[in-house]
Order: C-alpha cells, then sequence, then structure tokens
C-alpha cells in the first residue's frame, strides 16, 4: 500500500506542478507556441543532461527493449502539445481543455483491452464525477457555437494522444522510469521541433526565467512525477487523478494572477476532488 500511495502522491503533485502551466505561458511576450514549446523541452533536456551528468547517473538513462515503444510515446507527447495549443488557438481555452481531458475516458475503456487492467465500477464512477468537474470549470455555457471547425477537431485529437500517451507510458514503465521516459522524449521532441528555434536572441533572453521554470516544475519534474508514479498504479487510476491539474491551475491564478473564481468552478473542483478521493480508496 506504501507503494502505491507513493504513486498516488506523485501523480496529484505532477497534476498541481502543470497546472503552473498556464501562468508561465502568460508570463512570456513575443514568442509563438511552437518556439515556447521547443525552448520548454530543449531547456529541459539539456537541465536533465546536466543534472545526470554531475550525478553520474547517466547510465540510467540507457536504452533497453521496447524502443519503438519509447519513440512513440515521445511523438504522442509531441502531437498533444501541438493539438492542445492548436486548439487554444483555433477555437478557445474552456474548449481545449474540455476536450484534452477526454483523455481519461479513452484510458479507462481501452486499457483494459490493451492493458489487461481490470475496469472497476468505483473507477467509472470517480470518472464520471471528475469529467463533470472539469466540465463546471471550464463553463461550456459560455462558450461560443461559432468556433472552428479545426480547433475542436484538434482539441478531439489532443484527448485521444494524451490518452494513448499514458497506456503507452504504462506498458513501458517496466522497462524506463519516469526520468528516462521524459529525458528521451524531450529530445525526440526537441528535434522534431528544431524549425521553431529561429528567434531572436534577445527576446529568448529576454523571457529566459520564465522559459527555465517552464522547463523545471511542469516540464521535468510534473512529467517525471508523473509517469514514475503511473508505474506503481492502473493507467484508469492515473489519468484521473490528472484532473486535479485543472482545479490547481485556478487555485494557482487566484493566489498568484487574483483571478476571481465563481460558484460553479468551485464545485467542478469538488467533484474532480472527489473523484480522485474514490480512486485512491479502490482496491
Amino acid at each position: 500500500m506504501k507503494f502505491i500511495w507513493k504513486g498516488y502522491g506523485e501523480i496529484i503533485t505532477a497534476a498541481v506542478l502543470w497546472g503552473t502551466t498556464g501562468i508561465l505561458v502568460r508570463m512570456i511576450n513575443d514568442m509563438t507556441t511552437l518556439s515556447i514549446i521547443f525552448y520548454r523541452v530543449a531547456l529541459a533536456f539539456m537541465i536533465f543532461m546536466v543534472f545526470f551528468y554531475i550525478s553520474g547517473n547517466l547510465n540510467t538513462l540507457r536504452l533497453k527493449d521496447k524502443k519503438p515503444y519509447l519513440v512513440l510515446f515521445s511523438v504522442l507527447q509531441v502531437v498533444t502539445m501541438l493539438t492542445f495549443f492548436e486548439s487554444i488557438m483555433n477555437a478557445s481555452v474552456p474548449v481545449a481543455v474540455l476536450l484534452l481531458y477526454t483523455a481519461p475516458v479513452y484510458v479507462t475503456v481501452f486499457s483494459p483491452v490493451l492493458l489487461k487492467e481490470r475496469s472497476t465500477g468505483k473507477g467509472w464512477m470517480a470518472l464520471f464525477l471528475s469529467i463533470a468537474g472539469v466540465i463546471l470549470i471550464v463553463e461550456p455555457g459560455n462558450i461560443e457555437l461559432s468556433l472552428k471547425l479545426t480547433g475542436i477537431i484538434a482539441g478531439l485529437l489532443s484527448g485521444i494522444s494524451y490518452a494513448f500517451q499514458i497506456m503507452t507510458s504504462k506498458y513501458i514503465s517496466k522497462s524506463y522510469s519516469g526520468y528516462s521516459q521524459a529525458f528521451w522524449s524531450f529530445m525526440i521532441a526537441m528535434l522534431l521541433l528544431l524549425p521553431a528555434a529561429a528567434v531572436p536572441a534577445d527576446v529568448v533572453l529576454g523571457n529566459i526565467t520564465y522559459l527555465i521554470m517552464l522547463a523545471i516544475f511542469p516540464t521535468i519534474l510534473a512529467i517525471s512525477l508523473y509517469f514514475n508514479g503511473l508505474f506503481k498504479v492502473r493507467a484508469a487510476s492515473a489519468s484521473i487523478l490528472g484532473l486535479i491539474e485543472p482545479v490547481s491551475a485556478v487555485i494557482l491564478s487566484i493566489i498568484i494572477l487574483h483571478d476571481s473564481i465563481s460558484i460553479p468552478v468551485m464545485m467542478g473542483g469538488a467533484l474532480i476532488l472527489a473523484g480522485g478521493a474514490i480512486v485512491t480508496r479502490e482496491p
């Protein structure tokens, strides 16, 4: 049970750290979405490399079996980031968030088939409560009906790719720790996004503090902790606990950016936390 609770703790901590993403991105000026993503993963890769070199643990990052699945995991991570931001740009932030967090639905449906995990009634109840909470937080009543179809399609793709990223990580977790998965995914993402590196040096230097913070907290630490925790618990449970991210994002935006909060958002946060509590009480 200590092993499982450690996994829950790692996933919840990762979700809270992911909640800082929007705040840090809002602090960055004069950079495109693609360039922000590139410098996010490039800085994360370099920091990782330096840390493991100094600590003398580079051997822990060596490639083992299931290499094609490690590449697949990395590609899915890039697809998730790109489609999520594409949805933000062509639809809206609420739509993008809502569609990204349909991922637990796909994980809950497909993990019994692909990962041979047992589906439970409590799991489905937690999923229902958490998705309802996300819907309340993004307040779909305020979403315009004239949104671009490309943004909606991109949002749907982000949820699907995120779900398969989680299941792929679970499949390779016995061979690669969360740190190894993060390291190799950053390297592959950096290479795929290399054309987006063409940003004036003064712009990069002007945003370097926030870019480094973006690389460390919601990237290196969050991704490593999440996929380390995923090794210890069911993929469906991890995907539901990941829904704590929008709750943490709302709380942090209130504390740091002094944003206001509505009653539906408070109710949504309570439902997500209730879903998380149900997940952690599963046998």
